[in-house]
């Protein structure tokens, strides 16, 4: 099985984004002016997290950095040429991965950018999801 440990840390951008799609700067964060901006302001210097992931108990976080990691999948691997198109046939995991692409549109710029909207309009023609829950764990 792949090891995602060995992969580079998630960078600050990518985690502010996932923090502010799932509201995180108005609803949980502790500093003033990201409540008001709705957007996070405030990292931790040594980590380049934003501070409102540390008001997450240990089960939020773990649903926390595995959006981030398909944030960063999707990111990565969404090109039009790509055999990923993140388009589960399982609902509760489509939303994820909706979600996911949502996150990643604006972390991109230029010709990337291009790239990922060919790869996006690609993956709305995929057919919509038809089961209900997420896909059963493969077994090795």
């Amino acid at each position: 099985m792949f090891d995602r440990s060995r992969l580079p840390p998630l960078d600050a951008a990518l985690l502010a984004r996932t923090a502010e799609m799932l509201a995180m700067p108005e609803r949980v964060c502790r500093h003033r002016s990201c409540r008001r901006q709705k957007r996070c302001a405030w990292f931790f210097r040594k980590t380049q997290q934003p501070c409102c992931l540390a008001n997450l108990d240990a089960g939020q976080r773990t649903l926390f950095d595995q959006l981030a990691e398909q944030v960063r999948d999707v990111r990565d691997y969404g090109r039009r040429d790509s055999k990923l198109f993140f388009a589960s046939s399982w609902r509760d995991e489509r939303v994820l991965q909706d979600a996911a692409v949502e996150i990643t549109r604006p972390l991109l710029r230029g010709e990337r950018l291009r790239e990922f909207r060919r790869f996006a309009g690609i993956r709305e023609k995929r057919p919509p999801a038809e089961r209900d829950g997420f896909s059963p764990p493969l077994k090795w």
